[in-house]
């Protein structure tokens, strides 16, 4: 027997997937399609894909001044390890180790950069989705951020002005996911909270 939604063979037939925590007979195609409804979901598939491991939070300004220190490096090595804070939803959802050493493979780190910020940012939104939070990070942006880094000389302002906003984005969403925001049942979201709002 093979899982419908993500591909894997499974020895027996199990209630939910050991590789993606979905009922076997389910295929919800994209599951991080903003446009999906999450309604349809079982219990059991929700408090699967609830579990992330965001057990602190970090300074926003630090993230910034520190990617700008860095030129960037910083960036991929602390939204790499993002990606194995994340539950593993989709059979090619992938974890730090991939994440960050792959992008160090020339040639193919100019593909990998687009599955690294893009992947992440999907799967950031899905658990904002999941809790039912109005506020995104903008996936347009992070994909116009990658493509004007690729351009010779335009690289500088992706690094300096674009990457920031992205990564400002991700990593307030991931302090919001951690509880910062969530310090009462009647909390208020800002409106900035998001620079440049929703895709």
């Amino acid at each position: 027997m093979f899982c419908r939604n993500c591909g894997k063979e499974l020895p027996d037939s199990p209630e939910l997937c050991p590789s993606c925590g979905v009922s076997p007979m389910t295929s919800f195609g994209n599951i991080y399609n903003p446009d999906l409804d999450l309604s349809g979901l079982a219990n059991e598939e929700r408090s699967a894909f609830l579990q992330h491991s965001f057990g602190f939070t970090f300074s926003v300004d630090a993230v910034i001044g520190l990617h700008l220190l860095t030129l960037g490096l910083f960036s991929l090595i602390h939204f790499g390890l993002k990606h194995s804070q994340l539950p593993m939803i989709k059979h090619d959802d992938f974890k730090a180790r991939r994440a960050i050493g792959f992008m160090f493979i020339p040639f193919f780190n100019l593909y990998w950069q687009f599955r690294f910020w893009l992947r992440l940012v999907d799967r950031v939104n899905f658990q904002l989705r999941l809790r039912g939070l109005p506020f995104t990070v903008s996936r347009g942006l992070m994909l116009a951020t990658i493509i004007v880094g690729l351009v010779p000389v335009a690289n500088l302002a992706a690094l300096l002005v674009m990457y920031p906003i992205c990564i400002v984005q991700i990593e307030r969403a991931c302090n919001l996911l951690a509880g910062t925001c969530l310090q009462s049942d009647a909390f208020q979201i800002p409106e900035n909270l998001f620079i440049l709002g929703e895709t």
